[in-house]
């Protein structure tokens, strides 16, 4: 199931740029990037899939393990499942994207877009900043801080729970290259100074280690299009244009250290 989750990155990874280089070079493909990030577009819609395809790995791991893992484990991936697909919900607005209903007067009068769904009652900026602070945190920085200093010290191995797959980070950071750069923000400043703060960490991590070439091409291969990215900011727009890219790129990076961190469990049979 990893190589196949890493076939679709391949093409996703694949359809993103070619996104970019059609909405900034090609003449009359001026608007291609936001017709694919508009709502129920292609990158709304993917994500939607891949959060499915989360939940059904979560009940599918809670069945083939529910009598060889411990309680804790079952728990906490049950947890993640019933998350994931409130996610899923929240993607659809429980539905009204599908069957077309009417948002009720409190949702039209303190939702954003008038939907029915919780996460647009938060300001879009401060919700924004709050996932990716975290996503950033989780499967960004802590993993690479580990694998880079803190795996030495016996007092944080129980920070390998965060020893995640260098190229499932790579996927968070390839993500958060969509931005719109150089716009008059502090949320955007900060996004930029973070993004590449963990691309300088990752290359430090990837060029001191005896990391493969597979590896290498692939972070290349991300710092590259981030500066593609960079030099077409104008591009992109402040309000959901890029984030339904990123948000799918997360998902699928979400979905690969599921699984691993299921097979890390079943190799242990405890946590």
């Amino acid at each position: 199931m990893k190589k196949l989750v890493l076939g679709v990155y391949l093409l996703l990874y694949l359809i993103a740029i070619s996104t970019v280089i059609l909405t900034a070079y090609i003449h009359g493909y001026e608007n291609f990037l936001e017709n694919m990030t508009k709502e129920n577009g292609f990158f709304e819609t993917f994500s939607l899939f891949i959060l499915l395809g989360i939940f059904i790995f979560g009940l599918f791991s809670l069945y083939i393990h529910r009598k060889t893992f411990d309680k804790i484990p079952l728990i906490l991936i049950g947890l993640f499942s019933f998350v994931v697909f409130l996610a899923a919900m929240e993607e659809i607005s429980w539905g009204q994207q599908l069957f077309h209903f009417e948002s009720s007067s409190f949702f039209m009068k303190n939702n954003l877009q008038h939907e029915t769904n919780l996460h647009n009652l938060v300001d879009g900026n401060l919700f924004s900043s709050i996932v990716y602070s975290s996503v950033y945190t989780v499967f960004v920085f802590i993993p690479l801080f580990y694998k880079t200093i803190l795996k030495k010290y016996d007092r944080f191995s129980w920070l390998h729970w965060f020893d995640i797959d260098p190229h499932s980070i790579l996927m968070v950071l390839f993500a958060s290259s969509f931005q719109v750069y150089f716009y008059d923000d502090f949320g955007v400043v900060v996004d930029f100074v973070t993004l590449w703060a963990g691309l300088l960490l990752f290359g430090y991590f990837v060029f001191s280690n005896r990391t493969g070439k597979l590896l290498k091409i692939h972070f290349v291969s991300v710092v590259l299009s981030s500066c593609l990215f960079m030099i077409n900011y104008k591009i992109f727009g402040f309000y959901n244009m890029q984030y339904e890219i990123r948000e799918m790129f997360v998902m699928l990076a979400s979905l690969l250290i599921f699984i691993e961190t299921v097979q890390k469990i079943d190799k242990n049979k405890t946590i």
